[in-house]
């Protein structure tokens, strides 16, 4: 499982500059991302979280907390998006909203994964549980969805507009026995174990390529999700404890190996269907959801669990974040009960401000972590890939990653040369860069189709209360030309330009 590098250098590059790693073997990597879980939602972070949060309390113990870590966006397929292939979501065909049931593969092809990157560095590559980035189904006559609705998977503009077609498909036209296409298999994943969409049909299970049985039933009206077909007795509240141990046969399975790991542990928790096992439903005193989010909390206890057990914790790097905010009526009855998860930041899931974007971000890597620190960088979560590569020991390909910084010395308690700035985006299509302590947000307006911009100085108004543009307009124009450029460029890193979707359709602020 662990490969020696011994006496040799490790240059990890880091933009131009270059910081040495040396003597280190190859981490196993684990990282483990909830879904609708903000920033105030683990109790270590947030006074007002009465919620507890033991085994993220431990990570945050244990390692470094990045109090500034950003998702993607403000919802959950470009985060997804982000993370997998270090690229910002709305250069793909995704300008706002998610993909919804039935939608086609998003990833493009010819666009590089993570899994990718690791895969041929010689990891073993496994996901276990939320995809959300599209399937490629096949019906009866041979034909992916796409190939029978004639779309070309690069002019989604809003899915809410292919939402009006894919949920009112046809399902029973799918041959839901034939290989899935586009998943995480076809995008660098080894294996694979989840339900792609809890909320969602097709209501199963799959394992690889195939779904693992077939569903034969409609879902049952008063069952919470959208209509389609389910796997007869399908529950979902079994579905996080199924998530959870196959996460553990994987981790066991690869600690007998002789290769490197990494596990893409990818939760249906906290988000709708709020669905807490019998284990965790009262268990916190507080509500169902509350419920939730411990049974989120005890499935990344049930991972170190299982690194302990098998004696492979101290040469495993272990990352929890989330996609986006928390959200939901649930969190108003909490706040009566005195359990405030949001009063950190303005906004919450789907918003351009701090509470739809900013997430808890925990490293441990045992030895190489500072333990028990924190970092207040400002990252995102497409950071991922560039460092994972750096861990792995490879370039990337100059097409690959471009949105992706390498923060690997923020991990090791070092500083970083640069401090690049950070595009954030919503549900909607508004559009926010941040640089240091500015943040300049482009409001869009759906019905006008027009931008407003903001600026605020979030070091001294955190919450967002006071818009200072007028103030400050130099920072403005600097903001606005940075956005620009790496818009055109098609990357916020260096390297050669890459190309954008071009759509006339596409919303933008300039």
């Amino acid at each position: 499982m662990k490969i020696a590098i011994g006496s040799l250098l490790l240059v990890l590059l880091v933009g131009s500059h270059a910081v040495a790693a040396d003597g280190a073997d190859r981490p196993n990597i684990i990282f483990i991302l909830g879904d609708d879980m903000g920033y105030g939602s683990v109790a270590a972070n947030n006074p007002k979280c009465t919620i507890p949060t033991p085994h993220l309390d431990r990570l945050v113990a244990e390692g470094m907390n990045f109090t500034d870590a950003h998702s993607d966006t403000s919802v959950c397929t470009p985060t997804r998006y982000g993370l997998m292939t270090g690229r910002y979501s709305w250069r793909s065909g995704l300008k706002s909203g998610v993909t919804w049931a039935f939608f086609p593969s998003l990833i493009e092809p010819e666009v590089v994964t993570v899994a990718e990157v690791l895969r041929d560095a010689g990891y073993e590559t496994g996901m276990v549980g939320k995809w959300h980035l599209g399937i490629d189904f096949t019906n009866k006559e041979g034909q992916t969805i796409a190939e029978e609705l004639r779309l070309d998977q690069h002019l989604f503009v809003n899915c809410g507009d292919f939402s009006a077609v894919n949920l009112k498909y046809d399902w029973k036209k799918l041959d839901f026995t034939q290989p899935i296409k586009g998943g995480p298999v076809d995008h660098g994943f080894n294996y694979y174990f989840g339900d792609d969409i809890p909320n969602m049909p097709p209501y199963v299970f799959y394992r690889n390529n195939r779904i693992v049985e077939q569903p034969t039933v409609p879902k049952p009206k008063e069952m919470f999700g959208i209509a389609g077909p389910m796997v007869p007795g399908w529950t979902l509240e079994a579905v996080m404890p199924a998530l959870a141990k196959d996460a553990r046969r994987y981790i066991a399975q690869q600690a007998e190996g002789d290769r490197p790991f990494f596990l893409y542990f990818s939760l249906n928790s906290p988000h709708t269907p709020i669905a807490p096992s019998n284990e965790f439903l009262g268990k916190s005193g507080l509500n169902p959801y509350a419920d939730w989010i411990m049974q989120t909390d005890a499935a990344v206890g049930a991972v170190l669990q299982s690194l302990d057990e098998l004696g492979i914790a101290d040469n495993t790097l272990v990352i929890f974040s989330t996609d986006n905010g928390s959200t939901g009526k649930e969190l108003n009855e909490l706040k009566k009960k005195g359990c405030d998860l949001l009063h950190q930041f303005r906004g919450q899931k789907r918003s351009i401000y701090e509470g739809g974007h900013r997430v808890p971000y925990i490293v441990r890597w045992p030895g190489r972590t500072p333990k028990g620190s924190s970092c207040d960088a400002t990252i995102c979560l497409n950071d991922f890939m560039a460092t994972a590569a750096a861990i792995a020991g490879v370039g990337l390909a100059e097409n690959a990653g471009p949105d992706s910084n390498n923060i690997l010395p923020l991990y090791l308690g070092q500083a970083r040369a640069e401090e690049p700035a950070v595009i954030h985006h919503d549900f909607d299509g508004s559009y926010a860069i941040r640089e240091g302590d500015w943040k300049l947000v482009f409001a869009l307006n759906r019905k006008t189709k027009t931008f407003t911009r903001e600026l605020y100085n979030l070091k001294a108004d955190v919450k967002e209360t006071t818009n200072v543009l007028d103030k400050h307009p130099e920072i403005v124009a600097r903001l606005a030309q940075q956005f620009e450029t790496q818009v055109r460029q098609g990357r916020s890193t260096p390297g050669p330009r890459q190309a954008n979707l071009e759509d006339p359709d596409w919303m933008l602020p300039f």
